[in-house]
């Protein structure tokens, strides 16, 4: 982030972006947690997402799902200063993902949707590569130990 201080309305979005989002998301966590998960997250898909949890991929992309429903609930300058790091990791995931095999869905109208994380699969995977991976994952992705 910038070396821009933050007012007490910027604080005061951080912090009710928090508390909103604590009960659905089930964890009071602050933006700057949510953001350093996306990053983790997206380092693990990088590297080759763990097969034995493909079936929990979708959660684990609930990090970027909490961050989309808490950037309109921060005030202008928290997005201006915080913009760039949410695009980079943004672009960095959809390098190491491909669009998952619609179900029911045009490929265009998918790419369109708000949550478009959630209609993307690793590229890469580590792990068993006799394990089951779950039938969107289409074309399967490559295996690199």
């Amino acid at each position: 982030m910038e070396n821009e201080t933050l007012t007490a309305e910027d604080y005061v979005s951080i912090h009710r972006s928090t508390e909103l989002l604590s009960t659905k998301y089930l964890h009071r966590v602050t933006l700057s947690a949510r953001l350093e998960a996306w990053s983790e997250f997206v380092d693990d898909v990088e590297g080759g997402f763990d097969v034995c949890w493909a079936w929990e991929f979708d959660n684990d992309a609930a990090h970027r799902d909490w961050l989309h429903e808490a950037w309109p609930i921060l005030t202008e300058r928290v997005r201006r200063l915080r913009q760039p790091e949410l695009d980079a990791l943004d672009d960095r995931f959809r390098a190491a993902t491909a669009p998952i095999t619609p179900l029911g869905m045009s490929m265009s109208t998918m790419n369109e949707r708000e949550g478009w994380w959630q209609f993307r699969h690793p590229l890469q995977v580590t792990g068993d590569p006799g394990g089951p991976l779950p039938p969107t994952w289409s074309p399967p992705p490559t295996y690199i130990g």
